[in-house]
């Protein structure tokens, strides 16, 4: 695992998703978060709409590693859309974030959050934000996975940005 932290400011980001209320061991069993990722891209095709990117999995309420999260997962893009049939518009707030870009597996995600957490509290940076741009709860954190794993089969070499919005 390769984890490179910054601070960038970004500008805010709309993306087209679906809620879910789900424990980690589920987002890949059927009908689970992951399973929203085809749906998303092919209501994208249809609509002739392009992405902004990879999935963005936005965190609502992260608790105890046995809880349930609450998330929306989405796919970013360069401007906003009325979405259908069970999809939902959100915006990343615009804003100060820590950045993580992580290189590997996803399963090394949990350890590099941690790795952020403590480098930002180093750094005297504040990650919580009660609100997104939509005025709904989030806990601040998203992760937009960079790789399509269907280009780029070892899970050795794929990126995903860990996002903190600051305070």
């Amino acid at each position: 695992m390769t984890l490179n932290i910054s601070v960038q400011q970004r500008p805010e980001i709309p993306y087209i998703g679906v809620p879910f209320t789900a424990r980690f061991t589920e987002f890949g069993a059927p009908d689970g978060p992951n399973d929203a990722i085809p749906r998303i891209y092919q209501w994208l095709a249809e609509h002739e709409t392009a992405p902004a990117g990879g999935p963005l999995y936005v965190y609502r309420f992260v608790g105890d590693p046995s809880e349930p999260v609450d998330l929306t997962v989405g796919v970013p893009l360069a401007e906003a859309v009325t979405p259908s049939t069970g999809l939902q518009l959100g915006h990343l707030p615009a804003g100060v974030y820590v950045v993580g870009r992580h290189i590997g597996s996803p399963d090394g995600i949990p350890a590099a959050q941690a790795k952020i957490r403590a480098w930002a509290e180093t750094e005297g940076r504040v990650l919580s934000t009660p609100v997104d741009a939509d005025g709904r709860p989030w806990t601040g954190h998203a992760e937009h996975f960079l790789t399509d794993p269907s280009e780029e089969p070892d899970p050795s070499k794929w990126v995903t940005e860990l996002l903190f919005k600051t305070v």
